[in-house]
């Protein structure tokens, strides 16, 4: 995108300032990190958000604007350095919530890039070389065939099939499979790209330009929450950490009670069964990292809750590669909906669309007909069917509803994210937490705070990419010291089983916008969970611990502070949106099944009150959020009312 002189200035002088160039390390302009912004801007789908953004630049090098920050009436890009970083600490503290959520998007984006951004020519990036992280792992299966056979219009399109699936993802993949098996003519649509084994190189940067939404920098409205969700052949299943949850017993029978009688019921049961066994879910790929170690001996000094994960993985190597995974399973381990499902519905004559984005269901009489679609190069893709499955996940399955004229009140409401976060230590040896199996313990120790809402602990593969996205800010020296540190660094992830949603609506355009904030009762769960995570830390040997809020909370056990000043620093700088940086795997809930159009969006076999033969079969249906990660949950989902709908339907 073309900046003026002005926008130029003052994003480069933003950028210099979170991260100028001092005692060998380079600053983010010679590492490009503007240019790279710059470009970023191109491909977000959302014009307001661009012109925000632009609008925002002007202002930030007026005059103006540092005469109402520190009373100095000149350019930003004229101050001293220490008197810029004065400016963005105004806003990182700000009482205005858009003037922090301002500076926790520039934060984020800024440090992704440093720490992701090649060096010029294409070596390998200077900031990971100061980490002593060895970077990308190049191809580990140059010669890897791809399975799956794809199209990739380059026309407009007029196609038909018995029923189409807009989403690849674990719902989408499932029914496909399922409903192809059947014998139906299944064609299925899918935004992302496809990718597989001979594409994943471990590169932090093509990994999530490649294979996330917004290249990883979706978030909520108001930058509150970074949203991190697949957008590929295969979705989430492709990027997510191979943790296998069933869905709770507990969490079952409240799905029940809300509406949905077979979720309490054998059927439920078999679905779950033939996922896990199709997913290969085991416990025999569970080897403990240097990092999980420090997270299994805090617990058991504790003497809390650690067990085993369940991982959807064949072979899987648990070693430097696997650390790599949220980037795509380099070496086709991972039981990816690819490697199952999708494969599966291959087999029994399906077809994918890939690049292309559902934009609206086509409506006659009452009945879904059709879908309409777009693909990234402008070309138009018009599929005739006699059932549509909505399977584009938590966020972008209620827009397309809402686009499609839908008006039933549960239509993008009780939106749930599971909010993550890490509190951190810094150990006196070498963890290497980049390396080792993603998830092979965790702690359901707190899970049961309030009746059966709490958290969850787990922890992962700390690449600096996700080590920048959480690291607080306050200036560059102790920023970099703190990225320095990375090698003796372990971060255990508070996992929120949250009981109050948000929303997603659209804008004018008809784009997704998601809306979310902590409740008090959320809040309160989230603030124990980080409690309890300092508790596991200092068990287990933390010299420093720190958590992610904007403002520097910390303390250094037996040395200086304690737990108490802890809380009462993390309290002081607040929960509010803007106040910590959070994050959301775990995308729920927004177009929920139920048991009357009054409470729900859908029936319990997932048809949508308000038009005939439209289906939700992703993480949107679930009714209330899981608790667990739900890749296995929105599987069992689609399994159970694929079957349901593949008996009812009529063969081709």
């Amino acid at each position: 995108m073309n900046l003026s002189a002005r926008q130029r200035r003052a994003l480069e002088s933003i950028c210099d300032t979170f991260a100028p160039a001092r005692d060998g390390w380079p600053s983010a302009s010679e590492l490009g990190v503007p240019d790279a912004i710059a470009r970023g801007l191109e491909s977000n789908l959302r014009a307001a958000d661009r012109a925000q953004f632009l609008q925002l630049l002007d202002f930030w090098d007026s005059r103006f604007h540092s005469l109402l920050a520190i009373g100095r009436y000149t350019s930003f890009s004229s101050l001293t350095p220490e008197a810029r970083e004065w400016v963005l600490l105004s806003w990182a503290d700000s009482e205005i919530k858009r003037r922090r959520a301002a500076f926790q998007a520039l934060r984020k984006v800024i440090g992704l890039l440093y720490v992701m951004l090649p060096a010029a020519g294409g070596g390998k990036n200077t900031v990971c070389g100061k980490l002593g992280y060895p970077g990308s792992l190049g191809v580990q299966r140059v010669d890897a065939q791809r399975l799956l056979r794809t199209v990739v219009p380059t026309s407009d399109l007029d196609l038909a099939c018995d029923v189409c699936v807009a989403g690849s993802g674990a719902g989408g993949a499932t029914a496909a499979a399922v409903l192809a098996a059947a014998g139906h003519d299944v064609l299925v649509l899918e935004s992302g790209g496809y990718f597989d084994d001979a594409d994943f190189d471990g590169d932090a940067l093509h990994g999530f330009e490649r294979l996330y939404a917004g290249a990883g920098n979706a978030a909520t409205w108001d930058q509150s929450v970074n949203l991190l969700a697949g957008e590929c052949l295969g979705g989430g299943t492709v990027v997510n950490f191979c943790t296998s949850f069933r869905t709770p017993e507990d969490v079952r029978a409240e799905w029940a009670s809300a509406g949905v009688p077979w979720f309490a019921s054998e059927e439920y049961t078999r679905s779950l069964d033939a996922v896990c066994a199709r997913l290969a879910v085991n416990l025999e790929h569970n080897r403990v990292s240097a990092r999980e170690q420090v997270l299994q001996r805090g617990l058991q000094s504790l003497g809390w809750h650690c067990a085993a994960m369940p991982r959807n993985v064949i072979g899987c190597e648990q070693g430097k590669i696997c650390g790599y995974c949220g980037f795509g399973c380099a070496i086709g381990a991972k039981q990816s909906a690819v490697k199952t499902w999708l494969a599966d519905a291959q087999d029994a004559g399906a077809r994918f669309v890939v690049e292309t984005r559902a934009e609206r269901v086509r409506v006659e009489g009452g009945s879904a007909v059709g879908v309409e679609a777009r693909t990234r190069r402008g070309q138009r893709v018009s599929v005739r069917c006699k059932t549509v499955i909505i399977a584009c996940g938590a966020i972008h399955t209620p827009a397309l509803l809402l686009r499609s004229g839908l008006r039933n009140e549960h239509i993008g409401r009780h939106l749930h994210l599971h909010p993550v976060s890490n509190v951190t230590g810094i150990f006196p040896e070498e963890v290497r937490p980049w390396e080792g199996t993603m998830q092979a313990v965790y702690s359901d120790q707190f899970r049961f705070l309030s009746g059966n809402y709490g958290v969850k602990y787990e922890t992962t593969a700390l690449q600096p990419s996700v080590h920048a996205a959480v690291l607080p800010w306050r200036d560059p020296q102790h920023y970099r010291l703190l990225l320095g540190k990375l090698p003796q660094t372990v971060g255990i992830g508070t996992l929120l089983r949250d009981r109050d949603g948000g929303r997603v609506t659209v804008d004018r355009e008809g784009h997704a916008v998601s809306h979310y904030s902590l409740s008090d009762f959320d809040r309160k769960h989230l603030r124990l969970g980080f409690v309890g995570a300092a508790r596991i830390l200092e068990a287990a040997g933390a010299e420093l611990i720190f958590s992610p809020h904007a403002k520097w909370c910390a303390y250094e056990p037996r040395r200086r502070g304690s737990l108490g000043s802890f809380v009462q620093d993390m309290d002081s700088a607040g929960w509010d949106a803007g106040r910590l940086a959070l994050f959301s795997f775990h995308i729920m809930g927004s177009a929920r099944l139920g048991g009357a159009p009054n409470t729900s969006a859908t029936n319990p076999e997932g048809e949508t009150w308000e038009v005939r033969n439209l289906y939700v079969m992703d993480g949107s249906a679930f009714p209330s959020a899981s608790g667990v990660n739900p890749m296995i949950s929105i599987e069992a989902i689609a399994h159970h009312n694929a079957s349901v709908l593949a008996a009812r339907l009529p063969r081709s």
